[in-house]
C-alpha cells in the first residue's frame, strides 16, 4: 500500500464521516497502515490560564492551584477522544488497519491539521470538503487552507 499514514480530521459534520468511511476504506485492510482520526479542539474556547490566580472570579478555574487548568485540559481532550472513538467504532466494519482516535488543541483547526501532518509523518489527508460552519457549494476555509499548506495528498470529500 502506498499510504501508510492516513489522518482524516473529524468534526462530526457529514463530509468528515464520510472521509472517515473513505480512509477505512482505503487502509482498512491493510494491517501496517494507520489512519489517524483527528479533532481539533480551539484553544480559544478553554479557560484562560491568566484567570487562574484570580480569587475574585466565580470561575471553577480561579482557585490558585496550577493544576486545575491542566486537569480542564485534560478532561476537554479526553471527552474529545472519546467522542472520536465513538464515531470510529460506528465506522470501522472490518478494516484491520491500525486506528489512532486522537485530539489535539490549538489556536485554529488549520493550524492543528498542519502539525498534526508534518509531526506524524502522514503521508495522506482525507477530510470533508466543508465542515460545520462553511458555505454550501462552496470549498471550506480550512480545507483549501490545508490544500495550501501541506506537501502531502489532500483528498476532499462530499
Amino acid at each position: 500500500m502506498y499510504f501508510k499514514n492516513i489522518l482524516v480530521p473529524y468534526d462530526e459534520s457529514d463530509h468528515a464521516k464520510s472521509a472517515l468511511h473513505i480512509a477505512l476504506g482505503l487502509a482498512g485492510p491493510y494491517e501496517t497502515a494507520t489512519v489517524h482520526v483527528v479533532t481539533v479542539i480551539p484553544s480559544a474556547s478553554l479557560p484562560n490560564p491568566t484567570l487562574l490566580g484570580d480569587i475574585g472570579l466565580d470561575t471553577p478555574y480561579a482557585m490558585g492551584d496550577p493544576t486545575t487548568y491542566e486537569r480542564i485540559m485534560e478532561s476537554t481532550v479526553q471527552r474529545a477522544v472519546s467522542d472520536v472513538q465513538s464515531a470510529v467504532d460506528e465506522s470501522r466494519d472490518d478494516a484491520r488497519c491500525k486506528i489512532v482516535a486522537d485530539a489535539v488543541i490549538s489556536n485554529s483547526p488549520l493550524e492543528g491539521i498542519v502539525d498534526y501532518v508534518t509531526s506524524r509523518d502522514i503521508d495522506l489527508v482525507v477530510m470533508g470538503r466543508r465542515g460545520l460552519g462553511a458555505l454550501r457549494g462552496m470549498l471550506g476555509s480550512v480545507s483549501f487552507g490545508v490544500l495550501r499548506s501541506v506537501d502531502v495528498p489532500v483528498l476532499t470529500v462530499k
